[in-house]
């Protein structure tokens, strides 16, 4: 549907098309028009001058709302209400708010909606007065190219948020949207360890984890595993991420740059003591040491929610670390490969063996989103797993805002595609709009 704009002395109207008659049946005058998070109450009137694909709204309701004319939307009808969207806003970080060509070609690429799909970042919202300031997207039409378009918003239906906001905003958004805003809470690894070992079906799949207080703990883990890691509660990247290795009496560390040093005594080693300067900022995890060609290896599974609402495995990659690391991030990274042939190289197994290990490993992971759902809202989670050489499941760490350069690796602009356009179908759904559809040409 578009929009027209009705210029008349009258205030707080919509005109329908007569058609619609027949899908709004009402005895009423009036109608709650939502858009987004915002509504109105509107007198109600049906009339034969208005296209079929078209709703009037009266000329005085700009200065309350702004609605793109130049727009499609879909739209929702009960006995009493009128929805139209969806209205969703994508929430990024302020230095990927700079790259606005970028997130342009991303949506016109990938992001199959109707409506309207704001970009923003927590510079742009205004919480005293309830509005977002930020950048629409406006579709390639036969006369003009697409654009993006500056503009001020009210708040929308729902929130796709990949980065970090202030305890106040984050609570705010939160409580103005009705929770309809993903990935809703940013938990740190200690808590999402604790949050999955309360679970009996996933605490066999979690390595041992404690929070680290002393060096004690360091040295009693160490007597049981012959590996184990040091890493920053919050953060991302392997930033920070010790690794410590005992063989005897002597000790290997190595940090997230590759550098190794050896030692008798953890004590006075400049990068333990800067450990214990950062109090409680840190987890002590026992290894599992899993390696192909001395490179270390792991998992990433790409967990997601769609239009249905339910949480779907979108994917999964193998990562293979260069020779020396002790992380498989991107800095680090020697090869990506899919995930089934990842499986197959490593552990040498046939087909249905790698069929069987990946459903194991995405019935894991479902279980842990879904006790996600439990500390608030989300839809869109990279989970970073290891399977060992008895073919066992290990989680290490989901990811809220986990990137997208690993898919320039691997060359797979399907999954690509999948992996961008799932989170919008799932905040269209919160929006209360049923989602995928090809966009309509203007």
């Amino acid at each position: 549907m578009y929009i027209e704009w009705i210029t008349t002395n009258e205030v707080n109207e919509i005109y329908l098309p007569e058609d619609l008659k027949r899908e709004i049946i009402t005895s009423s005058k009036t109608i709650t028009f939502h858009f987004g998070s915002w509504n109105k109450e509107l007198y109600l009137h049906f009339i034969k001058e208005i296209p079929n694909d078209t709703i009037g709204l009266s000329e005085n309701l700009r200065k309350d709302v702004f609605i793109p004319e130049e727009l499609i939307y879909d739209i929702n009808m009960t006995e009493k209400s009128l929805s139209l969207g969806p209205v969703v806003l994508y929430l990024v970080s302020n230095r990927l708010i700079k790259r606005l060509d970028k997130l342009k070609e991303r949506i016109e690429n990938f992001v199959p909606l109707n409506g309207l799909i704001i970009i923003s970042s927590s510079l742009g919202i205004n919480t005293e007065k309830e509005t977002i300031e930020g950048y629409y997207f406006q579709p390639k039409t036969e006369t003009i190219n697409s654009k993006l378009m500056k503009e001020t918003f009210s708040y929308p239906g729902a929130i796709f948020k990949r980065a970090l906001l202030s305890p106040s905003i984050d609570t705010h958004l939160y409580e103005k949207m009705g929770g309809r805003i993903f990935n809703s809470k940013f938990f740190n690894k200690w808590e999402m360890w604790q949050w999955l070992t309360s679970n009996d079906f996933l605490k066999n799949n979690l390595p041992h984890t404690k929070e680290l207080k002393s060096l004690e703990e360091v040295n009693d883990m160490l007597d049981v595993y012959h590996s184990i890691y040091l890493k920053p509660k919050k953060g991302s990247n392997g930033k920070g991420i010790i690794q410590i290795e005992k063989n005897d009496f002597l000790f290997h560390i190595t940090n997230d740059k590759c550098i190794s040093t050896r030692g008798e005594s953890l004590e006075n080693h400049p990068l333990i003591k800067s450990v214990f300067e950062r109090e409680n900022q840190y987890i002590i995890q026992q290894g599992i040491p899993v390696k192909h060609h001395s490179r270390h290896v792991d998992f990433r599974i790409y967990m997601q929610k769609d239009e249905t609402m339910r949480w779907k495995c979108s994917g999964f990659i193998g990562r293979f670390a260069i020779p020396g690391s002790i992380t498989t991030n991107l800095q680090n990274i020697d090869d990506i490969l899919p995930g089934q042939e990842a499986l197959r190289l490593i552990f040498e197994l046939e087909k249905e063996e790698v069929r069987l290990v990946e459903q194991k490993i995405i019935t894991i992971c479902t279980e842990a989103c879904q006790l996600l759902d439990q500390h608030g809202c989300y839809g869109d989670i990279a989970i970073d797993c290891i399977v060992d050489n008895d073919l066992h499941v290990w989680i290490l760490e989901m990811n809220k805002r986990y990137g997208y350069r690993s898919f320039y690796f691997l060359e797979d602009r399907k999954l690509f595609s999948k992996i961008i356009r799932n989170p919008f179908l799932y905040a269209s759904a919160l929006a209360g709009f049923s989602g995928a559809r090809e966009r309509q040409k203007l």
